[in-house]
């Protein structure tokens, strides 16, 4: 999925070696900043500790649920057979069914604005939440529908019920309509309009069903957890015993702006939204001080000398430029060297740029991040 920040990359380039130096005989691993879920899932998958992660966001708890929470493989294909049948029923139900089919014949080159404008009025009279909050935005009419009908049908069974959720919102990430991320969706425009229309044909079943057949063999050799909760209360809850890895914030905008339609996906449920992004109300979005230049540095020292009071080993990694939050490589290491005997190695990344354009512009851009391993002092 499409994430601001993944580990993906590092996980082959400096991190992952990294982790099979430290990880030992730890107790229990820590993922405090689970995004994406590439790491908590890596070492769950490798390694016989498990995995207790938190985020600030439900979409990423999920993720990280899927996989960590579990020590067998799932058969994708029994529980797809059922989910989708059900599913596809339930879309086939809603009244607008049948006109939102009718807008994936329509020539979009001849009429982009009109149809765009048809599609927003069909959708907002829905009673279902993506498709009244995204339907005609980020999504044509009739992926909305879908997303809402398979979000509706998940399996009742929390186990599959958590592997396919994980799914969907995997599912929903690719289709969105949007340049790298939810922040704001694709405008029916002569230079934006292919992007768009490209993103509405794209079959979100079949990506659904991809990504259930990829997540389910995937799973911990000791289960895990994962729950919602800021990191530094997580972080009060550890022990010398066990390993952390802090990976927090580097952007000046709170994430959760940038990943509001999975956070929807993620609860199941949408409040009124607004604007060209079609955000819910900032009293419904999470907040990290890790986003605010005026608190970034005071969130990390607070952060790390809880971990340090704990003795907790710990493993930080950080663009090594100053980002947009304010915090730096250089500035995360001094303030580490604060409360721990550190060292350091930096390796090549990739740099969300928040959505290129693909002309002056890029979605990712090479960088470099900073590893720091963290030992308590004494």
């Amino acid at each position: 999925m499409k994430y601001m920040g993944s580990k993906r990359t590092m996980l082959s380039n400096g991190l992952g070696e990294v982790l099979r130096a430290e990880i030992g005989k730890t107790k229990r691993f820590a993922d405090l900043f689970s995004g994406s879920s590439a790491v908590a899932w890596f070492v769950a998958e490798n390694f016989s500790c498990p995995v207790i992660a938190a985020d600030l966001q439900s979409f990423a708890v999920c993720l990280a649920e899927a996989v960590i929470s579990r020590d067998e493989a799932l058969n994708p294909q029994s529980i797809w057979k059922r989910w989708s049948n059900e599913a596809e029923a339930s879309a086939r139900e809603s009244d607008l069914f049948r006109d939102a089919e009718l807008f994936g014949q329509v020539s979009w080159a001849r009429a982009r604005r009109r149809n765009v404008k048809d599609a927003r009025n069909l959708c907002k009279e829905s009673r279902n939440p993506i498709t009244r909050a995204y339907g005609g935005h980020y999504f044509s009419p009739k992926q909305a529908i879908l997303i809402d009908s398979l979000r509706a049908t998940l399996p009742d069974d929390p186990v599959h019920r958590a592997a396919a959720l994980a799914a969907l919102i995997c599912a929903t990430s690719e289709c969105a309509a949007a340049p790298g991320h939810t922040a704001q969706p694709f405008q029916p425009t002569k230079g934006a309009a292919p992007f768009l229309f490209d993103a509405w044909r794209r079959d979100v079943l079949a990506r659904t069903k991809s990504a259930l057949e990829n997540i389910c063999p995937r799973h911990a050799l000791i289960p895990g957890k994962a729950t919602v909760c800021d990191a530094e209360e997580f972080a009060k809850k550890l022990c010398k015993d066990d390993l952390a890895f802090v990976d927090p914030p580097y952007s000046g905008v709170h994430y959760s702006r940038f990943y509001h339609v999975l956070e929807t996906i993620a609860r199941g449920d949408c409040p009124e939204v607004t604007g060209v992004g079609r955000y819910p109300a900032p009293t419904e979005r999470p907040k990290s001080d890790f986003s605010m230049q005026s608190k970034s540095k005071a969130a990390l020292d607070k952060l790390l000398s809880v971990l340090a009071e704990r003795n907790v080993r710990t493993i930080v990694t950080f663009p090594k430029e100053k980002t947009s939050n304010g915090l730096s490589g250089s500035t995360v290491q001094t303030v580490a060297q604060k409360y721990f005997k550190t060292s350091k190695r930096t390796v090549n990344g990739r740099f969300s740029t928040l959505g290129g354009n693909l002309s002056n512009r890029k979605a990712r851009i090479p960088a470099y991040e900073i590893i720091l391993q963290l030992h308590p002092v004494g």
